[in-house]
């Protein structure tokens, strides 16, 4: 007896069309994998889920790490910097030398169409010596460059004296330094107190100080200065310097420098000094010693 078998092809069966039950082939192989994967699939979910958690956790803990143990400690410090380098800013800031104060340029005519300049100024500070040129400018004129020097804290003049215009101008001058430079006093020098270095030193006596109108020079009545300079210190002096200015009131009328030279420890001189230009009463005197005591080469064996 022999069987006969049918085999019907559902067509479209091999593109994915719904096989048996309605699954597709493909949807039957990826429960197939997903059977047999799950569990592994699964743990690899579970593992990445982890890693992002440890790593946002670790973030984080890095985060409050950084900024309670690591950066804050050093960032605290910034305020503490700050303020630490703005005491250091004013600190230097008082140190540096203030400018040297500088007054009036007074010009005054002399005989023979010559001028004779003068200028307060002062160096306020208590620890810089200020050394420089300087030279005046007379209507466009320049006189010839000094060398000039103020201790801390002097008070003095700066003058050209005799000077002779080559044009005919205003009488106005202006003053101008060059090569100024600061330097800081030295204790090996000074010791420890520059104010009692400099007494010791500084302590030159001006006494009888006089006016006469009764000198006659070539037929021409004159006004003559008589003065009594003494050097009481324990120190003899190549030269000094003095600048004496003529005053009625606060203003200045005239003003010249002498020189003494060799002055001696102890030496008593009398000075006398002739103004030959016209000049209005005279009710006061000033007469300023001019002495760098910081030079070695200032001072007699």
């Amino acid at each position: 007896m022999a069987l006969h078998a049918t085999i019907l092809f559902m067509p479209g069966a091999e593109n994915g069309t719904p096989v048996g039950s309605g699954f597709t082939e493909g949807e039957l192989k990826f429960a197939s994998f997903w059977v047999r994967n799950e569990l592994v699939l699964r743990r690899a979910v579970y593992a990445l889920l982890i890693a992002v958690n440890a790593a946002l956790w670790g973030y984080a803990a890095w985060g409050f790490l950084d900024a309670y143990a690591i950066s804050y400690p050093r960032e605290s410090r910034i305020p503490a910097d700050i303020a630490a380098n703005e005491v250091l800013a004013k600190q230097l800031a008082s140190n540096r030398p203030q400018n040297v104060r500088v007054g009036r340029v007074e010009v005054f005519a002399n005989t023979e169409g010559r001028l004779d300049i003068v200028v307060p100024v002062e160096n306020a500070n208590a620890q810089w010596v200020a050394e420089f040129t300087y030279r005046f400018n007379v209507s466009g004129e320049l006189t010839p460059a000094r060398s000039g020097v103020l201790l801390p804290g002097e008070r003095s003049y700066l003058g050209e004296f005799g000077f002779t215009q080559q044009t005919k101008g205003a009488k106005t001058a202006v003053l101008t330094v060059d090569a100024l430079r600061w330097v800081r006093l030295d204790p090996k020098v000074v010791g420890s107190d520059y104010e009692e270095w400099l007494s010791r030193r500084n302590a030159f006596r001006i006494s009888d100080v006089t006016q006469s109108n009764a000198i006659e020079i070539g037929g021409k009545k004159v006004l003559r200065t008589n003065f009594t300079f003494t050097n009481p210190t324990a120190y003899g002096y190549w030269s000094i310097p003095l600048y004496v200015l003529l005053k009625r009131g606060d203003a200045i009328v005239a003003a010249n420098r002498v020189v003494l030279s060799r002055v001696a420890s102890g030496e008593t001189r009398t000075v006398s000094m002739d103004w030959f230009e016209q000049l209005p009463s005279v009710t006061d005197t000033e007469i300023v010693p001019v002495v760098d005591y910081l030079d070695p080469g200032a001072y007699m064996k």
